[in-house]
């Protein structure tokens, strides 16, 4: 693709697969606003600031309470240990920098606030809708902080009672029980002991380790099935102990405290942010509570998905198969590296075409807008896996793909035609980038159902079953070309006569590199593996017409 094509797919924001989706990057800020209330309207509302226990000062006013009453065994000195800072990302690029230090526990909201209303994204009031919200992060004190990312340093702390599974965290200040009475004397003079917990002797308990067990509904197996590879974090003040869920949804937390704590899950990975509709990162935010937190996801009553945790469940878990899985020995979707930052995933509670478009992050746009609100369970992590299949197709070959999208979507949206009327040409290649990633999408979810759940018998939307003339692009020929079944034999002359088999996917994949058409990924996977049923790919490809 020349400079010129680049540039205009970039300016004209139009999708790189799926659908055209036009942003009105000249609205005003009030109407931006009006947008996350009227599309998502679950933002997270702060109430009061509360009174610092740890910060210095506090702790230094606890310390002497405790002396004048000879209720200390030892003597020790309260320094800063920590700072409580808040960073202030501009831009994306920015807050990736932040995201990249993986000893920085980053909060959207500041962690000395009240929750009055709890929702699932939170985006401070101050910062315009089209930059990152502020990141609150406690970090000890002789940390290098992040450079070229602005910051404020909120408080200095003093945190003598963490407790983490790496002993080098815990650095002696007195007894236990001198530190467990000292932190008791700094709630209760801040005002932030329960009710239940004034006068009480709570510092001579036990410490308890956060665990339990993260699920989801599914429509397919009709259970709760674990959800894996989510970071589960519980946060106490300034402390957070994490741990990530195994294949059963089961975690278990790097710590452990005296007191309750507040359970959340971020949805995010290091390579993938989850976003709350367009702007908000995704959050569940738990209970605070003493013992483990076991949570199910959606309800066995819908048969579709209408619950947002479900949602943002289900969606993580089709980006980490991909990402962090065997992908069948696929090429990853872009990754998160030097100069480049996580890939973003808008989560709309929508039911239409869902799009990968990289060109909408300028505007702090999500690289993937996914529209796939009331479906299944499967149609859903079905969906995502088609998404981040186009993103790692970029990746295979940029150049063929960019001149295969300007085929499929950009000339035809950006002309008096349309994007429905769009010639042979158009059809030709639209067909080529929307029978990929529906090739991706079958192994992907027939692979988590047949193999992992045991529903042998499962088809994703029944793709076998799918006659010519009711979809000329989103084909059956990339599966048909994995598999041993011909649809014409078994269902007549309507459906496509497939004599084509014994391919891998990973070989359908290599011979995207050059393909700037359909014919033209059909003789690279002539010319490029050899197979006996070669002779049968004209006619394969010629089910479908132009």
């Amino acid at each position: 693709m020349n400079k010129l094509k680049w540039a205009a797919l970039s300016m004209v924001i139009i999708f790189f697969s799926c659908i055209k989706e036009i942003e009105n990057t000249t609205a005003k800020q009030q109407d931006l606003k009006e947008k996350i209330n009227e599309d998502f309207g679950s933002q997270i509302v702060l109430g009061n600031k509360l009174e610092n226990p740890y910060s210095v000062i506090n702790m230094k006013k606890a310390w002497e309470s405790l002396s004048k009453n000879s209720k200390i065994s030892k003597n020790g000195k309260i320094e800063t240990t920590h700072l409580y800072v808040k960073f202030m990302p501009k831009t994306e690029m920015e807050l990736s920098i932040l995201k990249k230090d993986s000893t920085l526990t980053l909060y959207d909201i500041p962690l000395d606030y009240e929750v009055k209303e709890n929702g699932d994204f939170y985006h401070d009031p101050e910062v315009p809708i089209d930059q990152p919200t502020y990141q609150y992060a406690a970090i000890p004190v002789d940390k290098k902080l992040p450079s070229g990312v602005e910051y404020e340093i909120l408080e200095e702390l003093f945190i003598p009672d963490e407790d983490g599974d790496n002993k080098e965290t815990s650095k002696t200040f007195a007894s236990k029980a001198t530190v467990g009475q000292l932190v008791d004397e700094s709630l209760k003079l801040t005002g932030n002991l329960e009710e239940n917990e004034v006068g009480s002797s709570l510092s001579a308990k036990s410490k308890w380790r956060p665990a339990g067990t993260i699920r989801v509904y599914d429509h397919v197996t009709r259970s709760f099935v674990g959800v894996s590879g989510v970071q589960v974090r519980a946060r106490r003040w300034f402390t957070t102990r994490k741990g990530f869920s195994d294949n059963n949804g089961r975690y278990s937390c790097d710590g452990r405290f005296r007191r309750d704590a507040n359970y959340s899950i971020k949805w995010d990975r290091y390579e993938y942010s989850i976003r709350s509709g367009t702007i908000g990162q995704a959050i569940l935010n738990g209970p605070k509570r003493r013992g483990d937190w076991n949570v199910d996801l959606g309800n066995r009553t819908s048969t579709t998905v209408n619950d947002k945790q479900q949602y943002y469940a289900l969606i993580h878990q089709g980006a980490l198969d991909y990402y962090y899985g065997s992908r069948f020995g696929l090429t990853s979707p872009p990754r998160n590296s030097f100069l480049k930052r996580q890939l973003k995933i808008a989560a709309r509670t929508e039911n239409g075409k869902s799009s990968y478009v990289k060109a909408r992050r300028i505007w702090f746009g999500a690289d993937i807008s996914l529209h796939a609100w009331n479906r299944r369970s499967d149609q859903v992590y079905g969906t995502i896996i088609h998404e981040l299949a186009h993103a790692a197709h970029r990746q295979v070959d940029s150049r063929a793909y960019n001149d295969v999208v300007w085929d499929a979507y950009t000339g035809p949206c950006t002309s008096f035609n349309g994007c429905n009327n769009l010639g042979p040409t158009g059809n030709n290649n639209r067909r080529l980038l929307e029978t990929w990633p529906t090739t991706v999408e079958i192994m992907f979810t027939t692979n988590r159902y047949r193999s992992r759940y045991g529903r042998a018998g499962y088809d994703l939307d029944n793709y076998q079953f799918q006659r010519i003339v009711d979809e000329n692009h989103y084909t059956s020929a990339g599966w048909d070309m994995l598999d041993n079944v011909n649809q014409r034999t078994l269902y007549g002359a309507a459906f496509p006569n497939d004599r084509v088999s014994g391919y891998s996917i990973v070989q359908l994949e290599q011979a995207l590199k050059g393909a700037r058409t359909w014919t033209g990924w059909r003789d690279n996977i002539r010319s490029r593996y050899a197979n006996t049923t070669e002779g049968n790919l004209n006619e394969l490809f010629a089910n479908w017409p132009n």
